[in-house]
């Protein structure tokens, strides 16, 4: 992967050990890419609304790491992977960064977030990313990407159940949808409505307290019809 990176202390030492603290050991290489991508973030911020995330110290904590956080999670078997509502590229591109043998869709309706991602891409060099600008419901109905998916995210795009729904389609039978959630437990209710979109909770994480993010977690859902 490609980058040029002038150091920047704060934010690598505060990604650095975020990572640390999740079981992660990113390579210089790796910390000079997430460098890269949080000054393209920065960067098109100014002109583009990519993410409500402004700070560099709030896009590494509550952007970069929150989407680590999903890496216990994945299977390493793991091939296929789909982010729907990927935005400014959470939590696809950092998975990619940090697992680059899985192939990643990015799913955007927006045009210039879509190009946002493209350019990002295309700046470290990776392998294995596909951006779609499309919506979700409308590419799910490809045969072609039907059930061709291992793995399947969709941050804050909607509520768990309105996720599960968006998602499923993209999913084959056992593959797992991660569901980032709030501080709790989601509600009985919501928990009854994914399960009746055929997904069983099978693990979850809460986030390390010193990530500043306390009580949100990552669940893992499989799905199974």
């Amino acid at each position: 992967m490609k980058s040029s990176h002038a150091p920047r202390p704060g934010t690598d030492d505060l990604l650095v050990a975020g990572a640390r603290a999740l079981g992660l050991r990113l390579t210089s290489t790796q910390v000079a890419a997430f460098a890269t991508y949080l000054e393209e973030i920065t960067r098109w911020s100014a002109r583009t609304n990519l993410t409500a995330l402004r700070r560099p110290e709030d896009i590494v904590r509550a952007g970069f790491l929150d989407s680590l956080a999903c890496l216990p999670l994945i299977p390493p078997e793991a091939d296929r992977a789909v982010d729907v509502g990927s935005g400014a590229g959470f939590p696809g591109l950092p998975l990619k960064l940090a697992r680059p043998e899985i192939s990643f869709t990015l799913v955007e309706a927006s045009r210039k977030k879509a190009t946002f991602l493209q350019h990002v891409a295309r700046r470290l060099g990776l392998v294995g990313v596909r951006v779609v600008q499309r919506r979700a419901e409308e590419l799910a109905a490809d045969p072609e990407e039907a059930g061709a998916y291992d793995l399947a995210l969709a941050r804050a795009v909607a509520p768990p159940p309105d996720q599960g729904r968006l998602v499923r389609p993209f999913l084959r039978p056992g593959g797992l949808f991660l569901a980032q959630t709030g501080p709790g437990p989601l509600a009985p209710e919501t928990m009854e409505h994914l399960a009746g979109l055929g997904f069983e909770a099978v693990r979850e994480l809460s986030l390390p307290a010193r990530l500043g993010r306390p009580g949100c977690r990552v669940l893992a859902l499989r799905r199974t019809a």
